[in-house]
């Protein structure tokens, strides 16, 4: 069988340290049934020292009616 391999990305990783030093931030994540990724409510929970630094998020459902409403 042929495996496949995800390609290597060319964006630049990040740690909490960078983020720490910028202006503010943008983050996208997925939602589902109104929830933010368990992922990114990881990440949020461990970089609490941007709390009061500017930021917007954008977000996205797989279909109508599945907690968007509910999620910002």
């Amino acid at each position: 069988m042929l495996q496949e391999h995800v390609p290597k990305s060319d964006a630049p990783l990040i740690t909490p340290r960078h983020l720490a030093d910028a202006d503010g931030f943008v983050c996208g994540f997925p939602t589902r049934f109104g929830m933010m990724s368990v992922q990114f409510k990881a990440f949020l929970d461990r970089t609490q020292q941007l709390d009061g630094k500017p930021a917007r998020i954008f977000y996205s459902t797989g279909s109508q009616g599945s907690g968007k409403e509910t999620t910002a």
